[in-house]
């Protein structure tokens, strides 16, 4: 079973921005934005959640957000604010 869900708010040619939610909370947003060789993101947490589930997020946001969207990375940048 998914951890974290993601619903879209909005896309352009070059960013995105979703919710993050576990089960039916709102736990914060993800605003992505690519280049072409770096994806730079901003996470925004609004709950209070651990680290691991932190790293467990970022994963999750590389594996169905960046892969799935067929951007070419060479690295992907987080910055979290909680």
């Amino acid at each position: 079973m998914k951890k974290f869900f993601f619903e879209r708010e909005c896309r352009t040619a070059t960013s995105e921005c979703y919710t993050i939610l576990r089960r039916e909370t709102a736990l914060g947003r993800i605003d992505l934005h690519f280049t072409d060789t770096v994806v730079h993101s901003t996470l925004s947490i609004t709950e209070n959640i651990t680290a691991e589930e932190i790293q467990d997020l970022v994963d999750a946001i590389d594996e169905e957000l960046i892969n799935s969207i067929g951007v070419s990375k060479q690295e992907l940048i987080v910055h979290v604010h909680q």
